[in-house]
């Protein structure tokens, strides 16, 4: 629980800024058009935000349109004064420029902006150390918490009260858990909520003090002292409890929101700042610029400028708290040196002098400046390099576009000079995201040796449950110091330059930024990956195989374009097929792409059973689908066509357009960052996603070939998770079974089907290994019912026949559970901790599926950490050994090969002994493989 987010009710606060500058008649200096509800709007946000230092925040908008309480109360709002003409362009014009500046906003059809608040507090509230609301809605009383307060407008633009539980309670005399049965009987004249007729604020406030709620109120209303007050609860009793409904906020709206959604954009971003002008306020736009320090430019070689850590231009950046050895990951945090001295290094006599005048004794971080994200296709424009806390280096490199060329030296001149201290291992390197420098250096001849610490991986480890480990957000996180963005640099859109465009000593000010901030990163998560658990993961595994994952990708796949071509045809062919179909059983062509279309002609037509609804009508996602399937021939259909479309974009399409032009192959990158368990995942192409027993998987590997002369290898490691389950679980059964050599899948089902095992059926194995399969996954009855198609009661049955058949596989699970409880998460068998907050959670659906992310989350990770350990140890081979053949991918427990036949036995046998010692466990490990032409003969 870390961060603070700020909601605001957008057309609460943009009402407030309207009558506030009502009487000044400012104009829009471009349109002439009134602008003093945009004015007071910007200048009371930027006020609040620098006032309240929130790190997140989210606009809430009403929707203009019936609202879901016209429903229970036709005449709800129906009283309320038309919006002032000149406001409503206004508010349109916050809208769009809210959105110009990617503030993130909520409005939903039917949804009033108060339940939006409501819903996000409730999902966010144990994310963030508070929640501030921006209102004065005295419903919204009911959702304060510890952590929630309101900040409700008191005089101009710039006055707020907090009101929180104990002002409630202090200022009205209830908790904030009876203000609805209060408003039930004071009602809401705003809202045309009725209430009870004749009682006030503190008739209401004593009514509910004496009797608690509205319930006991009517029940006991012979109690009620005031004879008059009696008449008229009396008659006003259907209101009242109406009145409670509608005074009601929603909390359980399915927002599909996620905390990194709410983050504060960088509206110090000189682009956006610009903007301000271009829409022509000028006032806005000069105060924003004032406190955004824009432009900050300065003349010569040499640049010393204030760098004050300043949290309040991008916002800090939260994460969920997690504590490592008892501490929290973030705790002794440093902060960045506030002076400056980045130099761009001219000429090539003065890298020569400066380089030589470092100690090699010394870690220094070093990073590269390029034309490209894919380090295989980037051009090399500069280096930059650190090795001392403010101060950095960057000597830019020319390109044949630029303008600049004729003043700088050629990559290779650099390299030349930097060539003894890049590719000496004695010097330690620092890098954030390394493997991207290793990999572009290495097309330049360069091998990038000595690299010791990559930050990104600290910050990784860390905060496993994190998606974002850039360098602009921890430093924030870390050092409280707002970095220069690339946005900042090359611009957004339109306006967005190429970085060898860019004037050197505007690049050299980023790059030698990003080298020393990476630098000063490491000082402050060095000594954190030195603490317990961490030093083993990171020295032993996570560092060691990002040099694995840099040779394979370098090394890539050989792969045949035509083949996918082909593959492609035959797809799109099946894709008509599917459509005609589809269309001949709706009875009428229509776009089976259209969401609403397919929901009109699913659910309204066909009268299908409707199941999860969602803003826009009845979901007609994948898990919707499945569910149906059995009950029209159509659904089969819809999941067929989905299917070879997602296969046709994402593989038969897409595969031939990244074929390096260079190398002629395929170059995936892989990702130590994404997952919280610890496995890896690819992108460019994502090869984890290639389905594994479907007959389409089995024609996508086949266009992946080994080169001339090589044969593919694929070693999998067999039931690995199974059998990391044996070992933790210590379950006799299943552990016998895999000393034994007995068939697993055999003996689940001689289990759960009550028969010996050479009465198996291959129908009783495979069902079976759903559930070995689904188990390991913390399955319900429900979820095993979906996967074979069988009742709840029957899968039900199979459950418990299987944990009376592996006891200590039941007895693993509530203990990881109660563990999980206790410390507030689970680890691997090498220590890789999963931080789950949920555990805890009083939402029943959140609570179990942490419980099933605990079960499984030890199993998963172990694996991931078995396959990268065997990955270290084949890669060291391979090099120790002088092997021809190279380890080409790893996809969840498979690895990869391009083998020469003439080393083939020696290879196979090593790398199977290699992933077969990687880890020590209770049972045996097996991998096994074959060998083929392309990828999918060998699988």
């Amino acid at each position: 629980m870390s961060g603070r987010l700020l909601i605001i009710d957008g057309h609460a606060l943009a009402f407030r800024a309207y009558f506030a500058f009502a009487a000044s008649n400012l104009t829009n200096s471009k349109t002439g058009l009134p602008s003093g509800a945009v004015f007071g709007f910007w200048r009371m946000l930027f006020k609040l935000l620098q006032d309240e230092k929130v790190s997140h925040i989210a606009f809430t908008f009403d929707p203009g349109t019936r609202l879901h309480r016209n429903d229970l109360y036709e005449d709800y709002k129906a009283h309320r004064k038309p919006m002032p003409e000149d406001l409503k362009p206004q508010i349109h014009k916050i809208y769009e420029m809210l959105k110009a500046l990617e503030f993130p906003m909520y409005k939903l059809d039917g949804i009033e902006a108060d339940d939006i608040i409501g819903s996000l507090c409730k999902k966010f509230a144990k994310d963030f150390e508070e929640i501030v609301i921006l209102s004065s809605d005295k419903d919204l009383y009911q959702v304060l918490d510890k952590n929630i307060h309101m900040l409700r407008g008191k005089r101009g633009v710039s006055e707020f009260e907090k009101i929180d539980p104990k002002w409630v309670e202090t200022n009205i005399g209830i908790t904030k858990e009876q203000v609805t049965d209060y408003m039930a009987l004071l009602g809401d004249a705003s809202d045309n909520i009725p209430g009870v007729k004749g009682v006030g604020e503190k008739g209401a406030a004593k009514l509910i003090q004496e009797f608690g709620n509205l319930e006991t109120i009517y029940k006991k209303l012979d109690q009620v002292k005031n004879k008059s007050l009696i008449d008229k609860l009396a008659a006003d009793k259907e209101n009242a409890f109406l009145s409670r409904k509608l005074a009601t906020i929603v909390t359980n709206l399915k927002l599909d929101i996620k905390k990194n959604d709410l983050k504060i954009p960088n509206y110090y971003d000189p682009a956006k700042v610009q903007y301000f002008k271009d829409e022509g306020y000028n006032v806005l736009h000069r105060d924003l610029a004032k406190q955004a320090g824009i432009p900050i430019t300065g003349d010569g070689d040499s640049k010393e400028v204030s760098a004050e850590p300043t949290t309040g231009k991008k916002g800090k950046k939260s994460k969920e708290e997690s504590t490592n050895e008892g501490t929290n990951s973030k705790s002794n945090k440093g902060s960045a040196v506030t002076k400056k001295s980045y130099k761009r290094i001219q000429t090539l006599e003065d890298l020569k002098k400066i380089v030589g005048k470092l100690d090699p004794k010394k870690p220094i971080s070093v990073d590269t400046e390029t034309t490209s994200q894919d380090p295989m296709l980037a051009e090399l424009l500069g280096v930059s390099f650190s090795q001392e806390p403010g101060v950095g280096y960057y000597i830019a490199f020319s390109h044949p576009e630029s303008i600049y060329s004729h003043l700088l030296p050629s990559p290779e001149e650099g390299l030349t000079v930097l060539k003894p201290m890049l590719s000496d291992p004695k010097w330690k390197k620092i890098g954030q995201n390394i493997k991207y420098d290793l990999l572009v250096l290495r097309n330049y001849g360069i091998n990038l040796a000595g690299i010791h610490f990559d930050t990104m991986l600290a910050s990784y480890l860390l905060n496993p449950g994190e998606r974002r480990h850039n360098m602009d957000d921890m430093a924030v996180d870390y050092l409280d110091y707002k970095t220069i963005t690339y946005e900042e640099l090359v611009g957004t859109g339109k306006k967005k330059q190429n970085l060898y465009d860019i004037d050197p000593e505007k690049v050299s000010e980023y790059a030698c930024e990003d080298a020393d901030i990476t630098l000063q990163l490491s000082n402050v998560l060095a000594p954190k990956m030195d603490e317990g658990i961490h030093k083993k993961l990171f020295f032993d595994i996570e560092m060691p195989v990002l040099l694995t994952l840099a040779d394979m990708e370098f090394e890539g796949i050989a792969v045949e374009p035509g083949y996918f071509e082909s593959l492609s045809k035959i797809f799109e062919t099946k894709i008509k097929e599917h459509e005609k179909n589809i269309h001949f059983f709706a009875g009428r062509p229509f776009n089976i792409n259209s969401t609403k279309e397919l929901q009109t002609v699913l659910f309204e037509e066909l009268r299908l059973p409707a199941e999860k609804k969602t803003q826009t009508g009845y979901s007609t996602d994948h898990s919707v689908l499945e569910s149906l399937q059995g009950t029209h021939p159509i659904i089969d259909h819809l999941l067929e066509i989905r299917k070879f479309s997602k296969l046709k974009s994402t593989y038969t399409d897409t595969l031939p357009t990244l074929i390096n032009p260079k190398t002629g192959r395929i170059h995936t990158s892989y990702n130590q960052t994404i997952a919280a368990t610890g496995r890896l995942s690819s992108t460019n192409p994502n090869l984890q996603n290639i389905p594994i027993k479907d007959e389409e998987g089995r024609l996508l590997r086949k266009g992946f070939i080994a080169k001339k002369g090589y044969e593919i290898l694929s070693l999998d490691y067999s039931q690995i998770e199974l059998r990391i389950m044996a070992h933790f679980a210590n379950d006799p059964q299943m552990m016998d079974a895999y000393k034994s050599g007995v068939d697993i899948h055999k003996r689940t089902a001689a289990g759960i089907f009550g028969v010996s095992e050479d009465q198996v059926t291959s129908d009783m194995r495979n069902k079976a290994k759903v559930v070995n399969f689904s188990v390991i996954y913390g399955v319900t009855s429900f979820g095993l019912s979906n996967n074979l198609r069988i009742s709840r009661k029957e899968a039900k049955e199979f459950i418990e026949k299987y944990f009376a058949t592996y006891t200590g596989v039941g007895t693993y699970m509530e203990e990881i559970v109660e563990f999980c409880k206790e410390h507030g998460y689970v680890e691997t068998l090498l220590g890789r901790r999963r931080y789950l907050p949920d555990i805890h959670s009083k939402h029943k659906m959140a609570s179990e599926a942490a419980k099933r992310v605990a079960i499984n989350s030890p199993i998963q990770g172990t694996s991931a950490d078995m396959i990268k350990l065997a990955m270290i140890q084949i890669d060291k081979k391979i090099k120790k050994e002088s092997f021809r053949s190279k380890l080409l991918l790893q996809v969840h427990d498979e690895l990869v090969f391009e083998v020469d036949p003439k080393e083939k036995k020696e290879f196979y046998q090593m790398a199977k002994e290699e992933m077969e010692s990687a880890m020590k466990l209770k049972v045996p490990i097996v991998a096994q493989g074959k060998f083929g032409g392309n990828w999918d003969e060998a699988h």
